[in-house]
This record gives structure tokens, sequence and C-alpha cells, in this order.
């Protein structure tokens, strides 16, 4: 299913608008996705996030400003097993230094892929280099440069490769960016650099139109002499700008064709409650056929909370059929401050593991504190929590007795430090 309104910034890389982030005082912590057998629910994946600063946070819409993100798979129906970890590093003004992604090789994470940043005085990224890890050291592959006119927007991100002989980036494609005078994009034209002519190429384009009521993406590509168009997209709108219908139609030559519907409705401060999809079919003069109904609920911040999809039965209606997703999102708030918090700022000792009944707490912060320790299950639900007081020591216990064995995760968010753990359970 596509999420172009939930989770892409229109055109523009999402790192670009980081810093736009509006303040929700909320921020995910955790999400799970499901598949559905036609009766029941199967797990497939979970994935949790940590903080180490309230002054960054993150969710569907907003860049994720995570200090560490852990995905687990679960496999064969029996447990849950590590997938990929990421670790992300800041700079004082919260702008992303570095994304490193980790595999799990059976044994321990091993680097894999990295994304380095630099920014402006405007805290704009003006570059990303991306790497691969070479075993000993970071390897260079490849870089993004953006350039910025005098609004501040950016009209030229240029792409280049490593050159492993040179050691240098040479130029590989690049993307131009043109707005009105209001500020709204207009045109990005997509060139690949000529390494036998030394100039760049037309490869596509992407027109963007705008009215009160509708907005249209063209994308055309390049045939040697001119644009010829591809596909489009066409959003239509209410008066209160709730997005109603997305469009996607394909260019046969002489006339644009329809493929796919989405029709939304059931809006909370312009988030839909319920989206449709629809194919087109051809028979006779031709009509939109359900296909798939996606439900959304969100929490008083207006983040998503869960994302449930049915498909359509002809003669039936809506029903769970194999494969139909479904995704919970959980989320902690959180209060911004100007004091920075550091990456365990102290130590937990979590015992016996793994525990049966009782799993005990000795905490030991670096400065004293109050704090709170959570449980959560690998699909991000909370079962407990407790209030640890002022100071800097602090034992306590868990009741585990009632649990089911497997993998959980013990989060202790002080208001100076956080501390994230793992533990097993097993009667």
């Amino acid at each position: 299913m596509k999420r172009k309104m939930l989770l892409l910034t229109l055109a523009l890389p999402v790192i670009l608008c980081q810093n736009s982030q509006a303040q929700t005082s909320s921020r995910l912590v955790a999400s799970s996705d499901y598949s559905s057998n036609g009766a029941s629910l199967n797990v497939n994946d979970s994935t949790a996030y940590t903080y180490y600063s309230n002054n960054r946070g993150g969710d569907l819409t907003h860049t994720m400003k995570y200090d560490v993100k852990t995905n687990w798979t679960y496999v064969g129906d029996t447990a849950f097993n590590n997938n990929l970890n990421y670790l992300q590093t800041f700079d004082a003004n919260n702008n992303i230094l570095s994304t490193i992604t980790q595999q799990w090789n059976g044994t321990a994470w091993v680097n894999a892929t990295n994304a380095v940043y630099t920014y402006n005085s405007s805290n704009q990224v003006t570059s990303i280099v991306y790497q691969s890890w070479g075993g000993a050291t970071w390897v260079n592959t490849g870089e993004d440069v953006f350039s910025y006119n005098t609004a501040g927007q950016l009209y030229l991100d240029q792409s280049n490769t490593w050159n492993g002989l040179t050691s240098s980036f040479l130029p590989s494609s690049q993307k131009i960016y043109y707005y009105d005078g209001t500020g709204r994009l207009l045109q990005e034209v997509d060139q690949n650099y000529n390494t036998v002519s030394g100039i760049y190429d037309y490869t596509s384009q992407v027109l963007y139109t705008y009215s009160l009521i509708t907005n249209t993406t063209t994308y055309s590509n390049w045939n040697g002499s001119a644009f010829v168009n591809n596909y489009m997209y066409t959003d239509t709108y209410d008066s209160s700008g709730n997005l109603l219908t997305d469009l996607y139609q394909t260019f046969n030559g002489s006339a644009w064709v329809n493929q796919i519907l989405h029709v939304y409705s059931g809006f909370t401060s312009h988030m839909p409650g319920v989206e449709i999809d629809q194919i087109w079919d051809t028979t006779g003069g031709g009509t939109w056929d359900n296909v798939k109904m996606y439900m959304y609920s969100y929490n008083g911040f207006g983040q998503m909370t869960s994302s449930v999809g049915e498909s359509w039965n002809p003669g039936v209606g809506w029903e769970f059929a194999l494969g139909d997703p479904t995704s919970y999102y959980y989320y902690s708030s959180y209060t911004a401050s100007v004091k920075s918090v550091v990456a365990n700022n102290g130590a937990a000792n979590l015992y016996p593991v793994p525990a049966q009944n009782v799993l005990h707490v000795d905490l030991n912060w670096n400065e004293a504190q109050t704090a709170t320790i959570a449980m959560y299950d690998m699909t991000g639900r909370e079962i407990n929590k407790m209030d640890v007081p002022f100071g800097t020591q602090f034992s306590g216990a868990i009741s585990v007795n009632n649990l089911a064995d497997g993998m959980y995760v013990i989060r202790i968010e002080g208001t100076q430090g956080q501390i994230v753990k793992q533990v097993v359970i097993a009667h």
C-alpha cells in the first residue's frame, strides 16, 4: 500500500526537512507489524526506538531522531530474532551527524552501511556521504551534495560516486528544482552525467501544478529530444485542506489511463481515519473496483497508533484475507529540556537472567535524579511501570510470574539519562 501522504515529504528528501519538525512532546518508541491468515493475525516483526535526549523525538510524519533503532523479525512462529540495528549521532543543534546500519550475523551486530551528514549555518544539510563497512574501516561509496538559493530552498542535489583509484568523488547524476514566486515547487529536472561529453544529459522530469482543490504531479522521461509523459498523480482536497482522493494514471501515448484510486475520509486533524484503495476495471465503460480498506487511529497528538487493512470480497464485503497487514505504533510523552541527556548516565543490573518469577533491578546513576522503569513485550506493549524516587541508587523487583516466556525490553528513563536492556523470561 502506498503511504505517500503519511510517510513522504513532497519531492524533497525527508532529511532536508528535519529541522521543521513540530514539537509534539510525544515520540514513537515502538512499532509492530502483523499479517492476516484470514482468521487471525500473525506477527511479522517489531521495532524499538531509544532516545538519549529529551530534545529529540520523531514519528511517522517527522524525521526520526532516535539514538538507537532495533528491528526484530519473528521467525518460524517461535521467537523474535535480531534483524537490523541503527545508530544515530547528533550535533549540538540536534542535527543528525551519522546513521549506521548494522546487521545481525547470528552472534553479534556487524556494521553494514553509514551515512555522514554536514550542515550549513541554517542547519540545512549540505552533504551526505554514503559508506560501506570494509571489515576494519568505513569505505566511501557515494555522496549527495545539496545547494540552496537565497530563499533557503533546495535547488540542486548532485550525486557523486566514489572512485577508489583516484580517492575522489566523480559526478554521477543531479536533480535541479524550480519554484514559483510563492515558494511552491514547480519542476524537478533529473540528469545523468555523461563521462564522454563531460556534461549532464536529461533523463526525466517532474512537474507540479496547484489549485485550491487539486494538485497534480506529472512524471515524464526524456526521449532524446523532448520529455514524454509517463505517469501522473492527481490529488483532490476539500475546503479544509483534507486530502480526499489520490489518483494514479499512466500515459498510453495519447491519453491518461486510470490505474489506482485512493479515497480518504473520517479525518482527524487532516489525518484520514479510512482509506479505500480501488483499481480501474476497463469492462464496459470502466468502473472503480474496491481492493483494500485501511482503518487508522491516532493519539491525542495526532500521531498514528494503528493501521488495519482488510480486503474486498465481492458479494460479501470487507473481510480479513491472507496477507492483509496490521501495524501498531506506540509512543512516549516527553518534555524538551535545555540540558542534553547523556546515554547510559548510569548502570543497571538485572537478574536473574533468565528470570522465572521475579526480575530484580539494581540501578546506579552518575547523578541523583528521578526515573521510571517500564517493561515492554516485543510488540511494544507496556507490561508494567514503576516510579523510582530521587537519588543515585535504587533496588526494586518486577513480578514476571504471569508473563509468557520470551524476550522483553526494560526501559529506564531518568531525568538525566536513559538505559535500555533486554531480558529473557523462562518459567
